[in-house]
């Protein structure tokens, strides 16, 4: 620190006002260390609610074995319920806890940056706080935005018609509400986010628009009490979980689509589908569960993943083309993890493409014959 030399100043002066220099410089790095302090206590508290989320996801994970090994061995009805309520309960808690994480790094990335002036002798430290960025998220009638992205619904209606300024409905937008029972989703929307209507209880009636090329990942996962949906033929892709589930019953999948993605509709109330000439691969559990009794799979399909079509329902299956064997799941020792119920991958093998049928189970009753496919 240099101070300037003036013989008409006493040295006692010159002391006071190198003291008053120094308690501002003082003043300032405590200030600065302040914030530091603050900034740390952030990052500490993302890094709590990102510990948070990975456990929940890792318990989430291990109820799904749980129940999905429950469905397995045929467990008791009141098991597989009590198991099911634990999942939906473990998803709440993740969805909360990854919203809790959202806010936490907003507020870290927002915080506002110190800096100090290089102090001249007969000037006090100067201390300038950067404003925080300027937002662009705005709110009207319950619908928060950032930009064209719609981020939030807080609003009370039931039926909910998104306005038409809006291109992108964000993940986890809808997620958990339990008052909506229809939702119009204009042409000005491009994409459903994942998980964006997940588990909302008392949706019926959806009206997807015909701007909409994407649907996300469990966007409407477990909304049990939607029974139908259009999907327009501007739709490119269905994500994992997007339907699984609801309760719809039949469903035309859009002929821009190629993959059916993992569990797209399991446990879905759905009793036919149409799958376009344009899909090459349904994955892994993709109509799992079902209530499918017929399925036509159209010579453009490649492969078929483990358990896409377990369903105790589906007797008629008819393949329009050739499978190579490895693009059909053969499962393990005990038969879990196949493509299909029974002995159909190996009669289609050996059969080519044809129409397949089995008995099935009579009521309750299952014989030796139920799973016991037949080329017609």
């Amino acid at each position: 620190m240099e101070l300037e030399y003036n013989p008409k100043i006493s040295n006692r002066e010159i002391k006071m006002k190198t003291n008053k220099t120094l308690l501002t410089v003082i003043a300032a790095l405590l200030i600065i260390g302040a914030l530091a302090g603050c900034n740390k206590k952030k990052a500490a508290s993302g890094n709590d609610q990102s510990a948070e989320v990975a456990a929940l996801a890792k318990q989430l994970n291990e109820m799904q074995a749980k129940l999905e090994a429950a469905e397995k061995a045929n467990a008791a009805p009141e098991e597989v319920a009590k198991l099911e309520s634990a999942v939906a309960e473990i998803a709440k808690q993740e969805t909360a806890a990854e919203q809790k994480q959202e806010a936490a790094k907003t507020a870290t990335g927002t915080t506002p940056a110190a800096t100090t002036a290089t102090p001249a002798a007969s000037q006090s430290v100067a201390t300038t706080t950067s404003a925080p960025a300027a937002s662009t998220s705005t709110s009207s009638g319950g619908f928060q935005m950032s930009g064209t992205t719609l981020t939030k619904y807080t609003g009370t209606s039931t039926s909910v018609t998104i306005p038409n300024n809006v291109t992108k409905i964000g993940d986890i937008a809808f997620a958990q509400n339990r008052n909506i029972t229809s939702v119009t989703i204009p042409d000005s929307v491009t994409s459903i986010g994942d998980a964006a209507f997940e588990y909302c209880a008392s949706l019926t009636s959806v009206s997807i628009g015909n701007g909409v090329s994407s649907i996300g990942g469990a966007a409407f996962m477990n909304c049990s009490k939607l029974t139908s949906v259009t999907i327009p033929n501007s739709v490119t892709r269905i994500g994992a979980y997007a339907f699984s589930g609801t309760g719809i019953t039949s469903v035309n999948i859009p002929s821009g689509v190629t993959r059916i993605e993992g569990f797209a509709f399991a446990g879905t109330r759905l009793t036919s589908v149409n799958i376009p000439s344009g899909v090459t691969s349904i994955e892994n559990g993709a109509f799992r569960r079902s209530s499918l009794t017929s399925v036509n799979i159209p010579n453009s399909v490649t492969s078929i993943g483990e358990e896409a079509f377990l369903c105790d329902n589906l007797t008629r299956v008819t393949f329009q083309g050739t499978i190579p064997s490895s693009g059909i799941a053969t499962g393990n020792s005990r038969g879990d993890g196949k493509s299909f119920i029974g002995d159909l991958r190996d009669k289609y093998l050996a059969g080519g493409p044809g129409t397949y049928t089995r008995p099935g189970r009579i009521g309750d009753t299952w014989t030796s014959e139920s799973d016991i496919w037949t080329k017609q």
